[in-house]
């Protein structure tokens, strides 16, 4: 059996995963290939049949992405999970690159990495990636920590490699949040460390493919923000907390500016204000 197993969780993106799986399969690594389909009410299934002997395909009722990723987790059979959403693509070598970079590194719970934008037909977008390589670059100028990603979380799905280990010691995906990777990131910072390869793109990202995407992240964000704000209350081992309290509250006030909630951002933003913020005057004012 092999240590690694490569999970795609998918719901109704029967005209995306076929390139997923494939992307998967190519890597030059023994692996385990499981797809978690949530539910779907399209083709998926027959899509996925075509790879029969090569994928391991489990089929439940919906319930949502965060639910789809811990049926995953529950099934895998590697000491090493890695991610690819089923509307992206890995790049040739990206496993590889991260298992070396996990080499002797047991105090890494993940790495991930940058990825490369592109349409909906797979045609790159080089001025978009620059600027989104630019803005992982910079969040990670100083490494991953709690307190910065508190505002400041770059880390895309289908680039994660993740330890078993760390979902044993931390739990899985929180299913009441609207979107459920940032809290795990967060989560996982308090007991690992995170890498992040800054090189070469290790997947493509496929831009414009969920309508949701912009609502359901901004719920998301404010949502976990207000749940490590009361985890802050409750604990006081959380190293930078009052940075990490901070940067919440930044999050929390951008993001519902936003959203057009001017009187909820400025209250987020005085907060932030009080704790030391003073780029927080322009959400305030």
């Amino acid at each position: 059996m092999s240590d690694l197993t490569a999970a795609i969780v998918t719901y109704n993106r029967a005209r995306y995963v076929a390139d997923a799986i494939e992307s998967v399969l190519a890597q030059d690594v023994d692996l385990e290939l499981l797809v978690v389909d949530d539910g779907s009410t399209d083709d998926t299934e027959r899509v996925v049949s075509r790879y029969r002997d090569k994928v391991r395909y489990v089929r439940q009722e919906n319930r949502g992405r965060a639910g789809a990723r811990n049926t995953a987790v529950r099934l895998a059979a590697g000491d090493l999970i890695a991610f690819c959403d089923s509307d992206d693509r890995w790049l040739p070598g990206r496993l590889e690159r991260e298992l070396d970079a996990l080499e002797d590194r047991p105090d890494v719970g993940m790495v991930h990495g940058q990825v490369e934008l592109t349409d909906s037909d797979w045609q790159p977008l080089p001025a978009e990636t620059d600027a989104n390589r630019t803005v992982f670059s910079d969040a990670h100028r100083d490494g991953a920590t709690y307190a910065g990603y508190a505002f400041n979380c770059r880390c895309l799905s289908s680039t994660i490699l993740v330890r078993r280990q760390v979902f044993d010691t931390i739990g899985l995906y929180d299913v009441s949040l609207p979107i459920e990777d940032y809290d795990f990131y967060l989560r996982l910072l308090l007991r690992w460390d995170v890498l992040f390869l800054d090189g070469p793109p290790l997947a493509q990202y496929r831009t414009g493919s969920d309508d949701n995407a912009a609502p359901n992240l901004a719920a998301g964000q404010i949502r976990t923000a207000e749940k490590h704000l009361a985890l802050l209350d409750r604990r006081r081992d959380i190293p930078d907390a009052r940075r990490a309290r901070r940067n919440f509250n930044l999050m929390i006030a951008q993001t519902w500016r936003v959203q057009g909630d001017r009187r909820r951002a400025r209250a987020a933003a005085l907060r932030a204000l009080r704790l030391g913020a003073p780029q927080a005057l322009r959400v305030a004012l």
